[in-house]
């Protein structure tokens, strides 16, 4: 993790900051096509694209570079999961001088002014470690899936989903952001760190917003910029994956940031309120088998057992 802190943000210096897209990949080709394209069709030039490829499939890869043949790749030697694939990323970011760093979802399409609006709202609020975009659900555009986080009965649930999308600047979230679009200023990277590789996927960005939070740094959601989301095009909602570490991180997340009662809130709003909500979600799919993956998490968390899952 980094901590070294700088004493001046280098965008404060710079006419037109350097901006790295990360956009990391695990085994989708045509949603990572159309992510790639609407970065590329962005107002905002001095902007540096790296695809980071977590895929096991060598052939996605492969078609990947020939549709962007100046596309810049770095290929993992293993899926390293959210958090240890997009740290790849940022490092590589760092090292070279960036400014900023825009975390994205490879199943997200960005409006073109987003990298521009995401600056200006930062640099007109120095203490702001990161921000996102309003994000849309990407079948309902009109429709709000995400300004930010807020905490539910103990859990950080998405704020404002379902509701109309209204442009109206930036606003503070009342809990944290959400990591399928986040927008870094790297001097608070250096302060607050990288994401916990030990969580591997899911809450990564939850964690690092407490974090940031901690050190007195602020968050905001820029309404004005919009992105538009496909909604767990890679892992699958209800996924076996997606229940084991949705029940599995936020506990990891909760013992490691929370004192001890507001961890054992977490855990008993976890059972008594979350649980039943997949186990109906479930139920109606017809797959309430796959509860099973949301126990094993569960039961990994109050453990301690961090990082990839062996199903």
């Amino acid at each position: 993790m980094m901590t070294a802190k700088i004493t001046q943000d280098s965008d404060d210096i710079s006419q037109n900051p350097s901006v790295f897209t990360v956009i990391l990949n695990f085994n989708n080709y045509s949603d990572t096509l159309e992510t790639i394209a609407s970065v590329y069709a962005s107002d905002y030039d001095a902007n540096t694209l790296i695809l980071i490829e977590n895929s096991t499939d060598e052939q996605i890869t492969h078609n990947i570079r020939l549709r962007f043949p100046s596309l810049e790749i770095i290929q993992n030697s293993e899926n390293l999961g959210y958090a240890g694939g997009n740290n790849v990323g940022v490092q590589e970011a760092i090292d070279r001088g960036a400014e900023y760093i825009f975390i994205l979802n490879n199943d997200v399409i960005l409006e073109k002014d987003v990298i521009t609006k995401c600056i200006d709202a930062l640099r007109q609020s120095p203490n702001c470690a990161a921000c996102q975009p309003l994000i849309s659900f990407d079948n309902d555009r009109k429709k709000i899936w995400s300004a930010g986080t807020q905490l539910f009965f103990g859990y950080p649930r998405l704020f404002l989903k379902g509701q109309s999308i209204i442009r109206n600047g930036a606003v503070k979230p009342p809990f944290g952001l959400v990591g399928c679009a986040i927008f870094f200023r790297v001097s608070a990277l250096r302060d607050v760190g990288l994401f916990d590789a030990s969580l591997f996927l899911m809450h990564e960005e939850t964690d690092w917003c407490i974090r940031a939070k901690k050190r007195k740094f602020s968050l905001l959601v820029i309404t004005s910029a919009v992105a538009y989301h496909k909604i767990s095009a890679t892992i699958g909602l209800l996924s076996r994956e997606y229940l084991y570490y949705v029940g599995r991180n936020w506990l990891l997340v909760g013992r490691k940031n929370y004192d001890i009662l507001n961890y054992g809130y977490i855990l008993i709003t976890e059972m008594t309120i979350r649980f039943p909500y997949y186990l109906y979600h479930l139920a109606k799919r017809g797959q309430i088998n796959q509860i099973k993956y949301y126990l094993k998490g569960i039961i990994d968390g109050i453990r301690g057992v961090s990082g990839k899952a062996d199903f």
